[in-house]
């Protein structure tokens, strides 16, 4: 499924219609009953809209939710926390504590050849996320920056995305970076698409997603019993 909009906030409730509509209801690992679809493509026309989520689930009191300045510190800023399991900012600007993806690889390989295809940032490292007992394994695991009619397009890989609390955080700090970089290569930035393997909800979020986003959110969508 391929979800096109204009704004964030637009992309997102279309999402959490679709998947309320066409998910496959589970049970997760920590026993929460969830509806998920799989590979689902969202591309967003303005990522300069991206800041409106996280507004709009700051303005729900019942969550404790990130500010915008945390969220894209965990993103851009390289310096470990003790707070975070892992930074994002770590794996993109100082990778294995050896690669700045970013400035020393991306950046460059776009200015000196804007119709690259290799500009990609890696994020999951198989030696620290990938064996039997990891618990927590960082969602965003692949970005990729295109340079199209002269505009820096982006399009991520996420491994799982809950849609109604983490989508809007991971989009907001995609397009921080995606603002970084286009400013170094003085571009506008374009359009931005995530794409997530798994996109889920949690039933338990059903009341919390009318309060956020309005009660015809859930207008025709049968709950669970």
């Amino acid at each position: 499924m391929e979800i096109k909009a204009v704004t964030v906030m637009e992309a997102w409730q279309a999402a959490i219609r679709h998947i309320l509509s066409e998910g496959i209801v589970f049970i997760d690992d920590d026993k929460r009953e969830c509806r998920e679809v799989r590979n689902l493509t969202v591309t967003v026309e303005k990522p300069s809209s991206a800041a409106d989520g996280v507004r709009a689930m700051r303005s729900c009191r019942r969550w404790k939710y990130p500010s915008e300045e945390e969220l894209a510190n965990i993103m851009l800023n390289k310096e470990a926390a003790s707070i975070y399991d892992y930074l994002y900012g770590q794996r993109i600007f100082d990778y294995n504590g050896k690669s700045d993806q970013i400035n020393d690889f991306v950046i460059p390989l776009l200015q000196n050849n804007p119709n690259t295809r290799r500009a990609v940032v890696s994020l999951l490292n198989p030696v620290r996320d990938l064996h039997p007992d990891a618990k927590n394994v960082l969602g965003i695991s692949l970005i990729h920056f295109r340079i199209v009619e002269k505009r820096l397009c982006v399009t991520t890989i996420i491994r799982t995305s809950g849609f109604f609390t983490g989508w809007p955080a991971n989009v907001f700090q995609i397009a921080k970076l995606q603002e970084h970089v286009a400013h170094a290569l003085s571009l506008p930035p374009g359009p931005l698409t995530t794409i997530s393997l798994n996109a889920h909800l949690h039933s338990g979020n059903f009341d919390d997603i009318e309060h956020v986003l309005g009660e015809d959110i859930l207008k025709g969508i049968k709950r669970s019993e």
